[in-house]
């Protein structure tokens, strides 16, 4: 079994202005590193064969629409103990998006968390306080998204990309 997820995968240039932003604040706890930057859409956890065969199915049947969000709040989340890039607004089709990999996960039997939805992007791991820095708003802009697998490996966890679906635009 896999660990899964749907996520938003940036492009060269959102990594690199989110690695710049991490490199600021990689004394207050783990850095992510720049090839795992992302937007979780769902998190799916251990999904069998038939599971991930399931919901690459019915994803692909999903419209996916451009989305653009802009990231301007940092934000300390203590729970999870995370450093955080947050939107103080976000595209709607984001929203629909979400909810139509919600339905997909439950009808194969997947529990997924009820709690709302919140884009970010995950700078820091194991953070322990609020970092109060100036920065420019990250504008992540998105034409499609991705099944991707968690795999640990010698050098932590690796993110890789199982599937990814684009937005398709009339001629």
């Amino acid at each position: 079994m896999k660990r899964l997820f749907f996520a938003l995968w940036p492009e060269l240039h959102i990594r690199q202005q989110c690695a710049t932003l991490t490199g600021k604040l990689n004394s207050s706890g783990k850095p992510v590193t720049p090839a795992n930057l992302h937007v979780t859409l769902l998190f799916l956890g251990r999904t069998s064969p038939e599971q991930q065969a399931a919901v690459t199915r019915e994803a692909s049947q999903i419209p996916a629409s451009p989305t653009t969000l802009k990231f301007d709040h940092l934000s300390f989340w203590k729970k999870p103990a995370v450093l955080c890039l947050t939107a103080s607004q976000f595209d709607q089709n984001l929203s629909k998006l979400h909810e139509n990999l919600v339905n997909i996960a439950k009808q194969q039997g997947i529990a997924v968390e009820d709690r709302p939805f919140t884009p970010h992007v995950t700078l820091v791991k194991k953070a322990y306080s609020v970092i109060d820095i100036g920065f420019s708003p990250v504008i992540w802009h998105s034409d499609g998204f991705c099944l991707v697998e968690s795999c640990a490996g010698a050098n932590g966890i690796e993110y890789r990309i199982i599937e990814r679906w684009t937005t398709t635009l009339p001629p």
